[in-house]
C-alpha cells in the first residue's frame, strides 16, 4: 500500500508523490510537530489508496474547496489506461446527482469504468450535499456549489488528473436535482462547456418553492423571488441564446412529474436560439430510467467536444 499525496497546485511533474509505509510513521511525527503549518501548506488533499496513475481506477477522494469552505468529496474515473502524459490532456465530464443523493449515486447507476474506457474520457463525480441544489446559496455560509463546480473542481481536474483545459473538452450531466444544476451551469456560464445533459431534471423550481428543502438552498421565495428565477433554468433561458452557446440534451420520461416542465423548457431553448435536443421516452422518475440512459447522455456530449 502507498500513500498518495495530492497537491492541487502541483506542476506535471509533482503531481504526485508516493511513500512507502516504512516511513508514513516519521511523516505524522513531523505533522504533530508542525501540524499547522503542515495543514496549510502539504496536506490539501490526502488519500489512503493503491492508485497507480499508469492503471485506470475509480477514486474516492476529498478535493480542496474555498466555495464550501471545507474540503469535498469527490469520485474520479479514468480510463484503464489511463496516460498521466497524454498529450491535451483527457475531455472529462461532471455527473451531478440527484436531491437527497450523494457522489455514489452516478456510480450505483451506471457503469462508470466501461464508460471511461469506451469514450477515453475522465468522469467527475463531487457531492453536491443533501439538498444542495448546485447553486451558490446566499442563505446558507458555505454551500456554494456553483463555483465549486465551474471553477474548482475543474482546475482541480485540469491540475492533478491531465484533464484537459480547453472548455471544448468539458461537459456536465446530472439527474434529477443534478439535471437542473447542469442546466444552470451551462446557461450561466456558457463560455466553459461543450454541451450538457439532463435526465429528468427540474427546469422551473419556482413550480416547486415548498419541495425538497429549496428554501435552505435559496430562504423563502415570498421573500427574495429574483433569487429563484435568477437560479431557474427556464426564466435564464429567457434571453437570447449568445454566439457558441453550448448544445443540450433534455431526456424525460412521459410520466415524469418534471415532464411538462421539460417539454416547455424545450420550446423555450428552440424559440431563444439555444442548440437544444428533447428526448421522449417512456418511463417515470426512477432510477431505472436514468440508468437506461445515461450512456446515451455521455455520448451526446462527446460528439460535441473539440479535441
Amino acid at each position: 500500500m502507498k500513500l498518495l499525496f495530492i497537491y492541487p497546485w502541483a506542476t506535471d511533474n509533482t503531481r504526485s508523490m508516493c511513500f512507502d509505509l516504512g516511513i508514513i510513521s516519521s511523516i505524522f511525527d513531523l505533522m504533530k510537530s508542525y501540524k499547522n503549518i503542515f495543514a496549510t501548506l502539504i496536506m490539501p488533499v490526502l488519500v489512503l489508496t493503491s492508485f497507480s496513475p499508469a492503471l485506470g481506477d475509480i477514486l474516492h477522494l476529498k478535493a480542496p474547496s474555498v466555495a464550501l469552505s471545507d474540503s469535498n468529496r469527490v469520485i474520479v474515473a479514468t480510463p484503464s489506461q489511463f496516460d498521466p502524459h497524454l498529450k491535451g490532456g483527457y475531455p472529462f465530464i461532471v455527473m451531478l446527482h440527484g436531491w437527497s443523493g450523494d457522489e455514489t449515486q452516478w456510480e450505483d447507476d451506471s457503469d462508470l469504468q466501461n464508460l471511461c474506457d469506451t469514450y477515453n474520457l475522465l468522469l467527475i463525480l463531487p457531492d453536491g450535499g443533501y439538498d444542495g441544489w448546485w447553486v451558490d446559496s446566499e442563505v446558507s455560509p458555505g454551500r456554494n456549489y456553483a463555483t465549486h463546480i465551474h471553477q474548482e473542481i475543474k482546475i482541480w481536474v485540469v491540475e492533478n488528473f491531465n484533464g484537459s483545459m480547453n472548455p471544448a473538452s468539458h461537459g456536465v450531466m446530472g439527474l434529477s436535482m443534478g439535471g437542473f444544476g447542469a442546466i444552470t451551469q451551462v446557461l450561466k456560464y456558457p463560455d466553459s462547456y461543450a454541451a450538457a445533459a439532463s435526465l429528468s431534471g427540474v427546469m422551473d423550481i419556482t413550480r416547486h418553492t415548498e419541495n425538497w428543502h429549496l428554501t435552505n438552498a435559496l430562504g423563502l421565495y415570498a421573500e427574495d423571488p429574483d433569487r429563484w428565477e435568477s437560479n431557474t433554468p427556464l426564466h435564464l433561458a429567457e434571453k437570447k441564446a449568445p454566439r457558441n452557446s453550448p448544445d443540450m440534451l433534455l431526456v424525460c420520461g412521459r410520466d415524469d412529474f418534471t415532464f411538462k416542465e421539460n417539454q416547455e423548457m424545450a420550446k423555450q431553448l428552440e424559440d431563444k436560439g439555444y442548440k437544444i435536443v428533447f428526448r421522449e421516452e417512456s418511463g417515470t422518475h426512477s432510477h431505472a430510467f436514468w440508468k437506461t440512459h445515461v450512456e446515451s447522455a455521455i455520448k451526446f456530449i462527446v460528439s460535441h467536444f473539440n479535441m
